[in-house]
């Protein structure tokens, strides 16, 4: 019997760490799934789609920096707004329309309109915010208020 129990106990912990990967997976992924939507008659083809826009958020002494993976797209295909303690990502990826025969046995990339929201873990100065897109990578860099950035104080 004792044979059985580490064998069950094995099975557990085996069904565990699977389950904690899967979870950690999902995790990481589940605020880069965007959802892109038609923007013109020609994307309807492909439907509302979902995507993939990976992004890093990084904070530093002076602001937060985010960038986005967004191949394909051009820096006038983007909108960037912040409000409060939010930072707003819109775009626009058009499908190509140089196909005009023949028919799709894989699409995985996304067309259409997309939408990302990114909760900022500081208070920044929307003034002074700047994006730059470079080789298929939207960079913001957010520097922090003024009410947020450190304060010295030195001692008499």
């Amino acid at each position: 019997m004792a044979t059985f129990d580490k064998l069950g106990e094995t099975v557990r912990e085996s069904w565990d760490t699977l389950a904690e990967g899967w979870q950690d997976l999902w995790n990481k992924a589940r605020n880069a799934i965007t959802r892109f939507t038609p923007a013109s008659e020609s994307d309807q083809t492909f439907g509302n789609r979902w995507g993939l826009l990976s992004a890093e958020l990084h904070e530093t002494r002076d602001g937060v920096t985010v960038e986005i993976e967004a191949p394909g797209l051009g820096k006038d295909d983007f909108t960037i707004f912040v409000s409060g303690q939010t930072l707003v990502v819109r775009g626009t990826r058009q499908a190509s329309s140089e196909r005009k025969e023949g028919h799709y046995h894989i699409t995985e990339r996304a067309y259409g309109r997309f939408e990302r929201t990114f909760p900022l873990p500081i208070e920044v100065d929307e003034a002074r915010t700047s994006a730059s897109y470079r080789r298929g990578v939207l960079r913001i860099e957010l520097p922090k208020s003024e009410k947020a950035q450190p304060r010295i104080v030195s001692v008499n």
